[in-house]
């Protein structure tokens, strides 16, 4: 936390510092064989590396193979790939209205979903804003971090720090428990990938490959999954 409010954040006679070209593990605080951590993994849009998501505070599109964060080999290879090894194969061949999701699976792909949303809080963070050519160039925002211009957001540098510590305090929780009942499963047969998410709210994931899309919210908690499925309706009919 100290790497990213002193390289990231903190400002010297308002203007932002400019950032240590001694990257760290974004996970373990390692400065050695450091690696690119893809923020959604390959597998989830068939390794296409045309395909991108938008960045909605000034409508630029990054594609999902650049989305990347620093990692260190070992939490790359023995931590992370573990991970979305587990996650592909409990995707793979699963037909989720016949074959629900167990409760220890639910959990790993809570998990799963956390990670990513601790990979974009870093992404967002470590990214300055850039100009669109509808929005035009904006002098004072060129070296603020992406993270403090979310317009969904009104954010402080204390309340990015904050949301970043509440990521990974959700991380270090093994046992899920109480959050079962926030995630939504659902079978889907549609043909094209979806995705969409808000920082430490809620994500969407639509995996037409496997059939099977999620939706997960970080921090509210339900006391059943109807609940949940009903809320979750009505984000994704707004954003659809």
């Amino acid at each position: 936390m100290d790497y990213i409010d002193r390289n990231y954040i903190w400002r010297e006679n308002d203007k932002a510092v400019t950032p240590s070209k001694d990257l760290i593990c974004m996970f373990c605080g390692n400065g050695q064989l450091i690696t690119k951590e893809h923020i959604i993994p390959r597998w989830i849009f068939a390794k296409d590396t045309k395909a991108f998501f938008t960045i909605t505070l000034n409508g630029l599109d990054q594609t999902y193979n650049k989305a990347t964060i620093p990692a260190c080999q070992q939490c790359n290879s023995d931590l992370l790939n573990d991970l979305e090894r587990l996650i592909q194969n409990l995707f793979t061949n699963r037909d989720v209205s016949a074959n629900p999701f167990e409760w220890e699976e639910i959990q790993e792909i809570i998990r799963w979903l956390e990670l990513i949303d601790y990979k974009f809080q870093i992404y967002n963070i470590t990214r300055r804003f850039k100009v669109s050519k509808e929005a035009g160039k904006i002098d004072y925002l060129m070296d603020f971090p992406l993270y403090m211009l979310l317009p969904n957001k009104d954010y402080t540098p204390f309340q990015v720090l904050s949301a970043i510590r509440r990521s990974l305090k959700r991380l270090s929780v093994a046992g899920k428990y109480d959050h079962v009942n926030s995630l939504v499963v659902f079978k889907t047969t549609n043909k094209g990938f979806h995705f969409f998410h808000t920082i430490d709210e809620f994500i969407f994931l639509e995996l037409p490959q496997y059939q099977i899309a999620v939706f997960y919210f970080f921090k509210k908690e339900f006391s059943t999954v109807k609940e949940a499925f009903d809320e979750a309706m009505s984000i994704i009919k707004k954003v659809y």
